[in-house]
């Protein structure tokens, strides 16, 4: 089975390319709902949501049919701390996602690692994996379905996840997260009951610049091509055995849902209603 949604919903730029013009930002989630189940909430990264969020997140969801939020880690657990600070990932298993859970709201938890987080450095095995395996031990990784999103291309071996990463991954239940983006290859490994892919586009000549808030936007304004999402049909075969979540993280001009809703059609998922429509053309979607 698979999911398919994207980064985040509440953009205004998608007003005119996805959400009606006339139609108020209070209602955005409903009209999203109607394309798609699930949707990853990047904003637990940059703050710990208060328990007022969580609620509106458990509410919004009470009032749509099977719909669930994933959530990423916060940076403090992944990048601030460099996966030392085990006490704040238990708080936000606490305070965010068991409620989410027990409100039959919650998809998966991201831990989109810090590219200075290496298995190796210069030849010299870093101590990086063995704090993984710490938090990972921490976690409470059979009630929730976690992924790992490895940032730095030391974690590869021959074109493939690292052995090492790969035997704690599987030990713990953890998803290897796929990504389909400039900062790694298409690696696909089947480590857990569920698997995990994020689509950033393919602005390679862009993607490392340091700029500006607009510089940064641009880096995933990004359109796929049929072609390009076609490989991922037989590349993710091996996770279709358990619940897959993919989502379009190239979300200016709506194109992150343009893309989902195409990526839906390659995997044959159904969806009610069939076409996603810019409000004066429906061709520029497919």
């Amino acid at each position: 089975m698979i999911l398919v949604g994207t980064s985040g919903w509440s953009y205004d730029d998608w007003v005119g390319e996805f959400y009606p013009k006339n139609l108020s930002k209070d209602k955005w989630l409903g009209f999203y709902a109607k394309y798609f189940h699930t949707t990853e909430i990047n904003s637990t990264y940059y703050s710990f949501p208060s328990p007022a969020v969580v609620q509106s997140w458990i509410t919004k969801a009470s009032r749509l049919a099977a719909f669930e939020f994933s959530l990423k880690m916060p940076k403090q657990v992944t990048h601030e701390s460099l996966l030392l600070d085990v006490g704040h990932a238990l708080e936000f298993e606490a305070k965010v996602l068991a409620p989410m859970r027990d409100a039959s709201c919650l998809g998966a938890i991201l831990l989109q690692m810090s590219p200075y987080l290496m298995l190796h450095d210069k030849g010299k095995k870093t101590e990086h994996l063995d704090r993984l395996k710490t938090l990972l031990g921490h976690l409470d990784t059979g009630s929730y379905e976690y992924a790992v999103e490895f940032r730095h291309r030391s974690w590869l071996e021959n074109g493939a996840l690292a052995g090492d990463a790969v035997d704690l991954l599987r030990e713990r239940g953890v998803a290897a997260c796929a990504v389909d983006g400039p900062s790694m290859p298409p690696v696909v490994e089947n480590t857990a009951g569920h698997g995990y892919i994020r689509f950033h586009g393919h602005n390679d000549d862009i993607w490392y610049k340091k700029g500006p808030e607009d510089g940064r936007m641009n880096r995933y304004d990004y359109n796929y091509r049929p072609e390009e999402l076609l490989p991922w049909k037989k590349r993710i075969e091996p996770l279709l055995r358990g619940r897959v979540r993919a989502y379009f993280n190239n979300h200016p001009h709506a194109n992150a849902a343009k893309n989902a809703r195409l990526f839906e059609s390659i995997m044959g998922v159904e969806s009610v209603p069939p076409a996603i429509q810019k409000q004066s053309d429906l061709s520029s979607f497919f």
